[in-house]
């Protein structure tokens, strides 16, 4: 039998190759189905549910918050009465409460000019304001009150408020996420035994960001004042309840 060749090869060996390729390919196609199927399958046979958790705590730390603002006629005249008013501050933070400095931290600090505004003059200069910010945190709640008064009394002349946190956080965290965990089964059990099946093992789970939400009490709330300390009574905070809050996705098996 006579053999016709192309370009160096007979046709009968291109024709083999030919069906070799394919029957590879097709191999290919089958495999990639079957993943896919395979994975098509798993899909119908998982669930994943979202889930919160949060607890409710007392706090033991209150963030106080206060300013000390002076004028002055020049820049520096401001700076100054505000350093000497701010000394007597510090001496009440540290002497009379015994305040660790770590506590204490300065979150803003500004001097800058005060204008008038008339219709015939315009704008005009009429001085300075020195302000300097600071919150501290104080952990014996018991006695803010008697805190925000001292602070006024020594030349605190502007409170902008009260928060109180837990230094407990990442304990607290833990046991709002347990609480997560058995919301997110409860959830999914539900779903399951409604579709008329078995829950199976947890295959995956991702933790959400935990928040916390303090309590808080701003400066009109708590009725400060600036002569706070003259009043027979000391001024009245209430702490209140904290959140701890946090989530969970979680994906199980269905049987």
């Amino acid at each position: 039998m006579a053999m016709v060749w192309r370009r160096g090869l007979p046709i009968a060996a291109l024709i083999a190759a030919a069906m070799l390729v394919g029957w590879i390919g097709f191999g290919d196609r089958g495999e990639a189905a079957s993943v896919s199927a395979e994975t098509a399958n798993s899909a119908l046979n998982t669930i994943t549910v979202g889930a919160e958790g949060s607890i409710k705590v007392e706090p033991d730390v209150a963030y106080v918050t206060f300013t000390v603002e002076t004028r002055g006629k020049t820049a520096q005249e401001a700076q100054q009465a505000n350093a000497d008013q701010f000394a007597a501050v510090e001496k009440t933070l540290y002497e009379t409460y015994a305040m660790d400095k770590k506590d204490v931290q300065t979150t803003s600090f500004n001097v800058q000019p005060e204008y008038n505004y008339t219709e015939k003059e315009g704008q005009v200069l009429k001085g300075y304001v020195a302000d300097h910010t600071v919150q501290v945190a104080y952990r014996k709640l018991e006695e803010i009150g008697k805190l925000l008064d001292a602070l006024s009394a020594a030349g605190a002349n502007r409170m902008n408020g009260v928060s109180f946190g837990t230094e407990k956080q990442e304990q607290y965290e833990l046991e709002a996420l347990k609480q997560a965990m058995e919301n997110a089964d409860a959830k999914a059990g539900v779903l399951a035994s409604s579709a008329k099946r078995q829950l199976g093992a947890v295959l995956n789970i991702v933790q959400g960001d935990a928040a916390e939400i303090p309590s808080l009490v701003r400066a009109e709330s708590a009725k400060l004042s600036f002569d706070a300390a003259a009043s027979a009574a000391s001024t009245s905070v209430q702490g209140g309840q904290i959140e701890i809050r946090t989530s969970v996705t979680v994906q199980y098996e269905m049987k």
